[in-house]
């Protein structure tokens, strides 16, 4: 006769528990990680100001910000100013796309923090009003003699910079922006400059 053998032992499911825990955990991290990026990137957005009859005003957003030539954008203790945007013209050999011209604009900016901030030509871009984005052009025409591109670095509290950079825009485009996205969030037609062309 056959002796009936005792009942296997249950397996425990402790791990089971412990992975989900785990799991759980890292979930609430990244949640937690993805809120202060969030937070950061609102914060980093400043204000638009404009000094008229020697009274400054300041506006604050923190939506996309839209300033005209003369005016400034601050994000992230760095003001930056649109001086000015003129056109240019092409030469022999350095001409713009059938429909478009050149532009030089010329811009500065001023660290307002107390923290050393870089910056950087690819920061500005010219957005059209059908919303095309374009960078600068990396070989000026030889009708720009001003010789005072913008290049990058970095700026130490208090310091300024200031310079050129020459787009392409399409012809009687009222509605084209210069374009500034100094920080990591954000995108490249977040802050701008009516150029009144």
């Amino acid at each position: 006769m056959y002796q009936q053998q005792p009942p296997a032992p249950k397996k425990s499911r402790l791990w089971l528990w412990i992975v989900l825990g785990v799991l759980g955990v890292l979930l609430l991290s990244c949640i937690g990680v993805v809120a202060l990026i969030s937070s950061a990137a609102r914060s980093s957005i400043g204000t638009i100001s404009t000094t008229v009859a020697s009274t400054a005003t300041s506006v604050s957003s923190t939506t996309n910000q839209t300033a005209n030539v003369g005016q400034s954008i601050t994000v992230d203790g760095v003001a930056c100013t649109l001086v000015s945007a003129k056109p240019l013209a092409g030469d022999q050999f350095t001409k713009p796309k059938p429909g478009n011209e050149f532009i030089v604009v010329h811009v500065k900016l001023n660290n307002t923090s107390s923290d050393e901030k870089d910056y950087n030509p690819f920061d500005f871009h010219v957005k059209s009003g059908s919303g095309n984005i374009t960078t600068e052009e990396v070989i000026p025409p030889s009708t720009y003699t001003g010789n005072n591109e913008l290049n990058s670095g970095k700026l130490a509290a208090g310091g300024t910079v200031e310079g050129d950079l020459i787009f392409q825009v399409p012809k009687g485009d009222h509605k084209a922006q210069l374009t500034w996205q100094p920080s990591f969030f954000g995108n490249a037609g977040d802050n701008a400059w009516n150029l009144g062309l």
